[in-house]
């Protein structure tokens, strides 16, 4: 099919899954009080600091988590053999993406004055050959316990792990965690969480990708040919789940290409999603969008198409008390006042690599990702950086 029938039927059918959504006001808003500021530099040069998650506190402080690798950059034993081949890593022709042997650390700041300084909470170790394996999928729950996803299947060094995506739980504020609590039966699936929201209701949904194999029974590269979008969605904290809950129809499952989505939560209960995937006959990556329907407890998965965006890294979007929905990336900033029907880009300039973003009470927008990209080990200078801003009526 033509790109332009595809965005035609795409339209068409997003015009009539949102017909109950007021008229696009984003327009109406601009983006003031810009400001970027470094937050974070590894102890060492160059530093490697990578793959952000945030959220904040019940008592509105903010928390970010992100990898850190520290170590000489020659010099270090490679990953077995049997591991190279099984997590399809590092890269051929580019062993400095090998991280076996560094000092890797999922790290934790908190700033109790909305921004202004940062404080380390923790910084607890792990060991892998990958380079990263949790702190995009970090959130808190109402009772100030943290809890956080991760892929098991990152970290071949640790046999007592499940090699599945799991959860962990912190009761003090990220400084000890409790044991791993896989999310899908690891003989039936393979689970990669990448976004842990909490619904308005209360309710938590964790977001990423799903395949019908058992846990550990392939390879990295084969795994990425067999993900697709993952949604379940927990009314007890995360201790029982309801899912997997489709979010493509079936016809489109197969070939989908990955395991990177977002979604936020509209004002009748619909989730507005936006999608990282392999487009349908073709090489390459895109963006695609689409809305889930609500639908008593669960949600009904609609008719997904192509976005009007470039691909750029792991969606983010962030439903704000304006009443709009962001899409932040490193290309620019958007927003949606119907679902997604209309997108007006904002006077802003784009986020860092892999943005995570939130709202605190006072409105502001806080948007965390770092300068860098998917960097070899080594070779350039990555920091931790935050955006903020405010959205304001336009003329104000």
């Amino acid at each position: 099919m033509k790109t332009q029938a595809l965005y035609g039927i795409f339209f068409a059918l997003l015009a009539h899954s949102v017909c109950d959504v007021r008229p696009a006001l984003a327009d109406d808003l601009v983006g003031v009080e810009h400001r970027r500021k470094t937050i974070y530099r590894s102890p060492q040069k160059p530093g490697f600091t990578s793959w952000v998650g945030a959220w904040t506190m019940p008592g509105g402080d903010l928390m970010v988590s992100f990898t850190q690798a520290t170590g000489p950059a020659q010099g270090r034993t490679a990953a077995p053999r049997e591991v190279q081949q099984k997590l399809s890593w590092p890269p051929p022709g580019h062993p400095g993406y090998d991280m076996t042997g560094l000092d890797l650390r999922n790290v934790h700041l908190r700033s109790t004055d909305a921004g202004a300084t940062w404080r380390e909470a923790s910084a607890d170790r792990f060991q892998s050959c990958m380079n990263g394996v949790t702190g995009e999928a970090e959130t808190a729950l109402a009772d100030g316990t943290i809890l956080r996803g991760v892929w098991g299947f990152y970290l071949p060094y640790d046999d007592h792990l499940p090699k599945t995506g799991y959860l962990e739980r912190s009761r003090d504020g990220s400084r000890s965690w409790g044991m791993p609590e896989v999310l899908l039966d690891p003989a039936r699936y393979s689970v990669w969480p990448k976004r842990l929201r909490v619904l308005r209701d209360g309710r938590l949904i964790v977001l990423g990708g799903v395949a019908d194999v058992a846990a550990n029974s392939r390879t990295r590269a084969e795994y990425s040919g067999l993900f697709r979008p993952l949604l379940m969605v927990s009314a007890d904290a995360g201790k029982t789940w309801t899912g997997p809950i489709e979010v493509v129809p079936e016809q489109q499952r197969e070939g989908w290409g990955g395991e990177e989505f977002d979604a936020a939560e509209l004002p009748n209960g619909d989730l507005l999603c936006v999608f990282r995937r392999q487009p349908p006959g073709a090489a390459g990556e895109v963006r695609w969008q689409g809305v889930l329907r609500k639908e008593g407890a669960g949600w009904r998965a609609g008719e997904p198409g192509p976005a009007p965006f470039p691909h750029s890294g792991h969606p983010e979007l962030l439903a704000t008390r304006e009443g709009v929905v962001l899409h932040l990336a490193t290309t620019a900033i958007h927003a949606t006042a119907d679902a997604g029907r209309n997108w007006q880009r904002l006077e802003l300039p784009g986020t860092s690599y892999y943005p995570r973003s939130v709202q605190s009470a006072d409105g502001r927008i806080f948007v965390f990702g770092h300068l860098g990209g998917d960097d070899e080990y080594g070779k350039v200078d990555q920091s931790i950086v935050m955006d903020s801003f405010r959205l304001e009526k336009r003329g104000k």
